[in-house]
């Protein structure tokens, strides 16, 4: 580096446009460096807000979407406060209720609950408020019209549990036509099962007139054969060998015809039911122990248990049906039969040592009669069950109102 000292005047002003132009040039390059630069943040802002820009519409159009699909839902949406005004709502609730959206904002919901459920929705939003899981129940509302209508609503806190102020949402499902459509059917239900029963009574009414004509009458004639046979073989058998062959011939076919009257009467209406529904059951047992070589032992909660003639019939019915299930699938050798009263309830358990039903098993009602015993039971507004397993022998449980004005269930 020149010492400017020792410079001539000439020579400084020479160094020092010389350093003006170096300074200008570097000055320049500066400049034209910073514009590249300032161009460059320039395109990269461009962007950035062309992102920024469709993001945007993106966001605005999944807020229209959302927006369309919380208005215009099948299902009602309203979002509650802690004293259970409304805060919010769609177009689909609000159409519930029947008001404009504006008309129902800031005002209890309560307001639109029937005074029968009222209670019951009550104690929803209370439970809502206790727990972070989703509540559901149902209650009725009553529309603008005065039209009541059945909603089922499920509803889920706002808020951690600590919250003293917690709103809730629910959702408002109009469930009134479906639930016309069950009363319909339990009605249906209701009235097939009346109508099943009064077959069945006729029926019953039947075979108890069948047996009583097989019995009496044919009974009657078959003796009065009887007797004709044997005065024939008393006053011409002695000196005709070959008559008295065939009258005793005639005898015996007599005495196998009214043996086959007296079961064909038992089997449509043993006569012991009319002794009770206890006799009937110890003659059941030890005709079916004489038949199948199947011990069997009957345990009496109450020796004495008094019920009307449909419902001894029916648990004698299901009983005769529980034996011939035990006889054609349970390979058993042991079936103890109980029958108490308790609770105002008739309880009948068949239970065997056999092989035991399986759940497959019990798929195939008709095959195994269990759709005949669930009918007679479900008849008289009863419950049955069934459990077994193999290798343990199978329980049949029944359990018949003792009283006639028990309510059909479905």
């Amino acid at each position: 580096m020149p010492d400017y000292r020792k410079l001539t005047k000439a020579a400084l002003i020479e160094q020092i446009e010389k350093l003006t132009r170096l300074e200008a040039l570097r000055d320049a390059g500066e400049s034209l460096r910073l514009g590249h630069d300032l161009q460059v943040h320039q395109i990269e802002l461009e962007m950035q807000n062309q992102e920024l820009r469709e993001a945007q519409q993106k966001l605005e159009q999944a807020r229209d979407r959302y927006a369309d699909l919380y208005d215009f839902a099948p299902t009602g949406y309203v979002t509650l406060d802690a004293k259970g005004r409304i805060c919010e709502i769609n177009l689909t609730g609000a159409a519930l209720l029947g008001h404009e959206r504006a008309e129902l904002l800031g005002k209890p919901f309560s307001l639109w609950v029937a005074r029968e459920t009222l209670p019951a929705f009550l104690c929803h939003l209370r439970d809502v408020s206790a727990t972070q899981e989703k509540v559901v129940g149902e209650i009725d509302i009553r529309c603008a019209s005065g039209e009541v209508r059945h909603v089922s609503v499920a509803s889920v806190a706002i808020g951690s549990v600590n919250d003293q102020d917690r709103a809730c949402r629910t959702a408002l499902i109009d469930i009134t036509e479906h639930q016309q459509s069950e009363d319909q059917l339990k009605q249906s239900r209701e009235l097939l099962r009346e109508l099943s029963a009064h077959h069945e009574s006729v029926r019953e009414e039947e075979r108890k007139r069948i047996a009583r004509e097989v019995h009496d009458e044919l009974g009657q004639k078959l003796t009065a054969l009887q007797l004709e046979a044997s005065m024939l073989a008393i006053n011409f058998g002695k000196g005709n060998p070959r008559l008295s062959e065939k009258i005793r011939s005639l005898l015996k076919l007599i005495d196998s015809t009214m043996e086959a009257v007296r079961t064909i009467a038992s089997d449509l209406r043993p006569a012991v039911l009319d002794l009770g529904l206890v006799a009937a059951i110890e003659w059941q047992l030890q005709d079916f122990e004489e038949r199948s070589g199947i011990h069997c032992e009957l345990v009496l909660g109450d020796p004495e248990v008094q019920l009307d003639d449909r419902r001894a019939t029916a648990i004698f019915r299901i009983l005769q049906e529980a034996l011939t299930n035990v006889t054609r699938h349970a390979n058993a050798t042991e079936v103890k039969v109980t029958l108490m009263e308790e609770g105002g309830l008739v309880r009948l358990t068949v239970r065997d040592n056999g092989t035991g039903i399986v759940q497959d098993s019990l798929k195939q009602a008709k095959k195994f009669g269990i759709s005949g015993i669930r009918e007679r039971v479900l008849m008289l507004g009863g419950d049955v069950s069934i459990a077994g397993e193999p290798g343990t022998g199978t329980e049949l449980s029944v359990s018949i109102a003792v009283a006639a004005d028990r309510a059909l269930q479905s």
